[in-house]
């Protein structure tokens, strides 16, 4: 089993797959833990640090927040990526994810992040097909 970095969250998943590179933030973790505590289900991660050449392999942004360990791709066991959005969406509405600076819709799945707009807002998009 792979060492843990929070409750629910391991070394294994959280690192790049190609290099190793682990620079999660505890914040980002934080929000994670958060979200899967309210959604009482798995979060599947699908990534979390990538260097930058794995970032580029998978057709990451060039500034993505992925390269800081700010960011995390997952879906929810028993949640459409839709459901899982929404739900995230009333959490931060609510005043319950003060850490939240971004939430992005894929068919896959759902995309987290910690770093806020200068303004204050939740950075939020669907970029389903």
């Amino acid at each position: 089993m792979s060492e843990k970095l929070s409750q629910h969250f391991t070394v294994r998943e959280c690192k790049c797959p190609c290099c190793g590179l682990l620079n999660v933030s505890p914040t980002l973790l934080r929000l994670a833990e958060k979200i899967r505590a309210r959604l009482k289900a798995p979060m599947h991660v699908h990534s979390v640090c990538r260097c930058v050449r794995h970032n580029r392999e998978v057709g990451g942004r060039p500034k993505s927040r992925h390269l800081l360990g700010h960011a995390m791709d997952f879906h929810v066991s028993g949640l459409s990526p839709q459901a899982t959005y929404n739900a995230i969406i009333k959490m931060w509405a609510a005043g319950d994810l003060p850490e939240l600076g971004g939430v992005f819709v894929y068919d896959w799945g759902v995309h987290i992040d910690i770093d806020h707009a200068d303004d204050g807002h939740l950075r939020r998009g669907d970029y389903r097909k």
